[in-house]
């Protein structure tokens, strides 16, 4: 277990992990349920903490690619199947339909309504019965009420930080400020962007790093 300490932006913990991976990474290919290969490098149980976060995130505003990045934002936001994830479930449709069934995320709001002490605030993004070509790379969300604020840890089996992970820690940002925002019964108007300066503890696992061109400037 290696854990990298606190960071207060989103984008210096991306740029820390690319530095951890090209300089401690494991040389491994990466196969996928379908048997689609890719060559890697990674890190195994990796964590890291982030505290105060704001948005939009200069570092990754400055350095995102654009299509990863509408890519990404769809699969948190959109409920459909994903043809480039062998057409299984979008993070949205777990989020807000899991198995076609259930709100994960009023379930949660109204858990910690009804119980702000409680400490099986917990949803998942795996789909047991019907994953079989794609594993989503965020696998659990836990929440907790720790000094009156939300803290969010995310379980993540692997995370692709030299692609689209820059994107899940923006997505999963904005997502616990959601939570934060709902389950503090703001006033403000729940169906806008609830203001990403709120206080922020996320724990985070990362996993491997695809091998590509970066000119990342520090």
């Amino acid at each position: 277990m290696q854990d990298l300490g606190v960071f207060h932006s989103l984008g210096a913990l991306w740029l820390r992990v690319l530095n951890e991976l090209e300089t401690k990474g494991a040389e491994a290919i990466y196969t996928d349920n379908a048997g689609e290969s890719a060559e890697v490098k990674e890190l195994l149980y990796l964590t890291a903490e982030v505290q105060d976060a704001a948005l939009p995130d200069a570092i990754i505003e400055k350095h995102k690619v654009q299509a990863e990045y509408d890519w990404m934002v769809r699969n948190f936001t959109v409920q459909e199947e994903v043809p480039e994830l062998h057409h299984e479930n979008s993070y949205a449709s777990r989020l807000y339909a899991y198995m076609g069934q259930k709100n994960q995320v009023e379930w949660l709001i109204e858990r910690l309504k009804s119980n702000p002490a409680a400490r099986s605030a917990t949803i998942t993004m795996f789909e047991p019965l019907t994953d079989e070509g794609y594993i989503p790379c965020v696998s659990l969300l836990d929440f907790q009420k720790t000094d009156g604020k939300l803290d969010m840890t995310a379980y993540c089996c692997a995370l692709d930080f030299g692609c689209k992970a820059y994107v899940n820690l923006v997505m999963l940002h904005l997502k616990r400020n959601y939570g934060e925002g709902r389950h503090s019964l703001r006033k403000a108007d729940l169906d806008r962007k609830v203001s990403p300066l709120l206080h922020e503890r996320q724990r985070k696992g990362a996993g491997n790093h695809r091998k590509r061109a970066l000119s990342v400037t520090k």
